[in-house]
């Protein structure tokens, strides 16, 4: 059987325009949140947001352009063309299909509209996937996956069933989000924001932030991969429609998840796992309580959303990239605002910078709707 691999990434987030960028700036301890005011509120809010002129200058290294982007597409774009710009293969004949995921999109579409403005085009899912896949000239239509803070991951795990059924020899997985007054709206309508830097599964721990992000990565087809390389091992998507936006108190899709995960990779366990740790007190309990229930309590976890908040769609791939990342480096990510247990199934987030030697990397998402999803990756023999 021919193994996925991740031939390449990249990533556009506050904290760097590339993998090896954004990584070593996050194991340096830095934090892309920031205090943010927005008209809708006379507070403050903590978010983690990309600089405009910093995106522009960078997109504009990327030659002349004669269309107008919104800032998503600008994520995206610049994402996709970090990663293509690492491989030595051709991605845009018929062999190669762009998975594009996201939650919201170009939401900022929906700003300062009436009841009676006309929704834009570029509000449509897939004509934002098909502006991305337009800008590079991809043979194939993109495919679209849109499931709520899953999506990413899942359109990980989607393209590598397609590759390894034959459909198509590589696959570009992009999962792009931005911060909204929608969105951060939404979630303040929860009681679900932290007005302080998010500290996922601490006892402290108020809420989320939320981040703009893109990621981008390259799946290929091989029979022969060298050693060390990572692959996709396998993974697989619940739902346990425990309710609309609250999860399942005993973690039930998660657990199911993991352990179909768990089941099929068979012998040679998880060094780490990537939790999705929203710091929310009911997503972080959850969580706890699947993984234990899973025998996975006494392996190393983080979470990401101390560095980046919470990106959304972005988020699945984004923190995948990230830990395969740890795992090239073979160097423990610290759960960055972890300091005290808050959950009644005790885990073992990371607390300092710790060299180890990594081979498997369990990755989980959970979303609104009760979805979850968990893909297992792994360095290859």
């Amino acid at each position: 059987m021919k193994k996925i691999i991740c031939a390449a990434s990249a990533c556009v987030t506050p904290l760097g325009f590339s993998t090896a960028d954004t990584f070593r700036a996050m194991q340096a301890g830095q934090s892309g949140l920031r205090q943010q005011w927005f008209d809708f509120s006379a507070e403050s809010f903590c978010v983690s947001i990309i600089d405009e002129a910093a995106l522009e200058a960078a997109f504009a290294t990327l030659g002349y352009v004669t269309a107008a982007y919104t800032k998503v597409e600008k994520m995206s774009i610049l994402a996709v063309a970090g990663a293509l710009g690492q491989v030595d293969f051709d991605l845009l004949g018929p062999d190669t299909l762009l998975v594009y995921c996201t939650t919201k999109g170009n939401i900022d579409y929906l700003e300062g509209g009436g009841a009676d403005q006309a929704v834009a085009p570029g509000l449509a899912l897939q004509t934002l996937a098909r502006t991305v896949g337009r800008y590079f000239g991809f043979a194939n239509e993109p495919l679209v996956v849109s499931n709520a803070c899953i999506s990413s991951l899942q359109g990980i795990l989607v393209a590598q069933r397609l590759l390894r059924a034959g459909r198509y020899r590589h696959a570009v997985v992009v999962g792009a989000d931005q911060v909204s007054r929608f969105t951060l709206a939404g979630f303040h309508s929860f009681n679900a924001i932290s007005r302080q830097p998010c500290q996922p599964f601490d006892a402290a721990r108020q809420g989320i932030n939320l981040g703009d992000a893109a990621a981008a990565l390259v799946l290929t087809a091989s029979s022969a991969p060298a050693p060390d390389e990572v692959e996709v091992i396998t993974g697989f998507t619940t739902n346990d429609a425990h309710h609309i936006s609250a999860p399942s108190r005993t973690g039930e899709g998660l657990y199911q998840a993991v352990a179909k995960v768990l089941r099929q990779a068979g012998p040679g366990g998880v060094d780490f796992i990537g939790a999705h740790g929203t710091a929310t007190r009911y997503n972080d309990e959850m969580e706890a309580h699947a993984f234990h229930r899973a025998a996975l309590a006494e392996v190393p976890l983080h979470s990401l959303k101390g560095y980046f908040g919470h990106t959304l769609g972005a988020a699945g791939i984004l923190e995948a990239v990230l830990g395969i990342e740890a795992l090239r480096h073979n160097e423990l990510i610290v759960s960055k605002g972890y300091e005290t247990c808050g959950t009644s199934f005790p885990m073992r987030p990371t607390t300092q910078r710790t060299a180890a030697r990594l081979r498997r990397f369990l990755k989980t998402s959970s979303g609104f709707g009760g979805c979850n999803a968990a893909v297992l990756f792994a360095k290859t023999a």
